[in-house]
């Protein structure tokens, strides 16, 4: 257990969960010295494994402690949070005996990023996000046993760092939240790649899965989809069983070399008939592409199950859980609709896809919507498309499916390009929650008029795209685009079907501007 740390602070400075939010914002890293890691290339994190080991005994934790938690480990380049989700939403519902003998509910702990309107998002308990007085504790309790085990050598190139950056430092909580809690099961999300991340400091998980892989964060990643698969794989280890999807041809061998390298003691692939499988379940994610990720979660559970009754864990309502859990199963931002009260003339079709691959299925999810729709209906609304992705990824390629959506399928009648900026430049509404330093302010949304560009180009290249024209609108904030699509839908008295994608971030401020629920 928790050594000094776990002891409340005497400190009388006011400790909210908005003082925890403002003090962690602290730790993000500028946008300028991201510019100098990205360039740094794939090998620019070799030192995360050993300075998050080094965070994770200041604490007064051993590194083995963490094997306690349970953990089913989860990489990939597309579907990571949805598996965990659904993984989460089965394991909730199931048993175990307590000293007593008594049966009582598995508690979860769930971990994942990003977040989309609070950062309490990223670390779950039972499901729902950890409560704002728990979270204000366990940051400040985590701040102060790092304020009283600072490093002598605090060097860049030589030292250990002060503090862990945002994302180690929401790692690191997460454990100590969790190890406090005395969750019976942690499902983590890894952040960014596998082998590098800050999660992999984790010894013993009980199982490790990969979701689909594809291009993603090339410029730490590598730029081949082998390159990638290779970190990914580094979430596997000695003697823990890993499972996978069927995944591009050229990044088997990787994964089955990777699996032998590691010592992992199986590498199984989950097949089509078991995807197949999921699609005769009734199973609360829409969208086909999560059929896939349902799938690899039953795996991930049913094996986590079994090796918890090899270690004499007496489990209990199996059947029942799968069932109920994946009835139940949801995981916001991907493949969402929404509607607010502020806006009665608008429906919001919410997918965080932001990969060329996971843009081609929001494409298919959004067109099955539609067709889906009654004649009449469709006479009487328009379909807008609300976008941006972040800087560095390839406008012309995320486009891509969207353009041929529009003149194929679903003609768009506005496309509205935004920043991820959920409120103008200069205004102070929203929670300090959406505050991002990671990101240069661009005043001449230089990305959006880049976006605009790739979009004529893409429709141009399109048969017959000429014949489906489109207004371009180009807004500074989210808000700002939520405005103006609400005025014209009003003005035009039409309903519009908004399709928001190609960031998780765009949907995350989208949602807070709508002032959603925190789910």
């Amino acid at each position: 257990m928790m050594g000094s740390a776990a002891s409340p602070s005497s400190s009388t400075t006011p400790r909210s969960y908005e003082d925890a939010v403002r003090t962690l914002n602290s730790t993000q890293t500028n946008a300028a010295l991201l510019e100098v890691l990205r360039k740094a290339g794939k090998f620019m994190n070799l030192r995360s494994i050993p300075e998050m080991r080094q965070f994770v005994e200041r604490l007064g934790y051993k590194v083995s402690d963490l094997d306690r938690l349970n953990a089913i480990h989860v990489a990939g380049t597309k579907g990571k949070g949805s598996t965990s989700a659904v993984c989460e939403s089965v394991l909730r519902r199931l048993k175990v005996a307590g000293p007593d003998g008594k049966q009582r509910p598995l508690k979860t702990g769930l971990f994942t990023s990003p977040h989309l309107i609070e950062v309490r998002e990223r670390i779950r308990i039972n499901g729902e996000p950890i409560a704002k007085h728990l979270f204000a504790k366990y940051f400040f309790e985590v701040w102060d046993a790092l304020e009283r085990t600072k490093p002598a050598d605090t060097n860049p190139e030589t030292g250990m760092p002060e503090k862990p950056q945002y994302f180690r430092y929401l790692t690191l909580m997460a454990f100590h939240a969790f190890m406090r809690e005395g969750v019976d099961v942690v499902l983590l999300e890894v952040g960014m790649g596998g082998a590098y991340d800050a999660t992999n400091v984790i010894e013993r998980p009980v199982v490790c899965g990969i979701t689909s892989l594809g291009f993603d964060h090339v410029p730490l990643l590598g730029h081949t989809l082998a390159d990638i698969a290779w970190h990914k794989a580094g979430v596997m280890k000695p003697g823990i069983p890993a499972y996978t999807v069927q995944q591009p041809e050229e990044t088997i061998p990787v994964l089955q070399e990777r699996a032998v390298e590691l010592k992992a003691s199986s590498l199984t692939t989950i097949t089509s008939a078991a995807v197949e499988d999921m699609c005769h379940k009734t199973f609360g994610m829409p969208g086909a592409y999560q059929k896939v990720n349902g799938a690899l979660a039953v795996a991930l559970c049913r094996e986590w199950v079994a090796q918890r009754r090899k270690a004499g864990i007496q489990v209990f309502g199996e059947e029942d859980a799968f069932r109920q859990g994946l009835e139940a199963a949801n995981w916001p931002g991907r493949a969402q609709t929404y509607s607010s009260k502020q806006y009665p003339t608008v429906k919001w079709y919410l997918d965080g896809a932001h990969t060329k691959e996971s843009m081609q299925v929001c494409a298919d999810w959004f067109s099955d919507e539609y067709k889906a729709l009654e004649d009449a209906t469709k006479s009487g609304g328009e379909q807008v498309l609300l976008f941006n992705c972040t800087k560095g990824r390839d406008g012309l390629v995320l486009l891509k499916a969207l353009a041929e959506l529009h003149v194929s399928t679903v003609p768009f009648s506005r496309i509205v390009f935004c920043t991820n900026d959920a409120y103008p430049p200069g205004t102070t509404d929203g929670p300090t929650d959406q505050v991002n330093h990671t990101v240069r302010r661009d005043d001449h949304l230089t990305v959006q008029k880049e976006l605009a560009a790739a979009w004529e180009t893409l429709v141009a290249e399109q048969p017959d795209g000429s014949k489906r024209p489109v207004h371009i609108d180009i807004q500074p904030s989210i808000q700002d685009a939520v405005h103006s699509i609400a005025a014209y839908s009003t003005e035009k008295g039409l309903q519009a079907r908004v399709l928001v994608t190609g960031s998780l971030y765009l949907i995350g401020g989208l949602l807070t501007v709508l002032e959603a629920p925190v789910r």
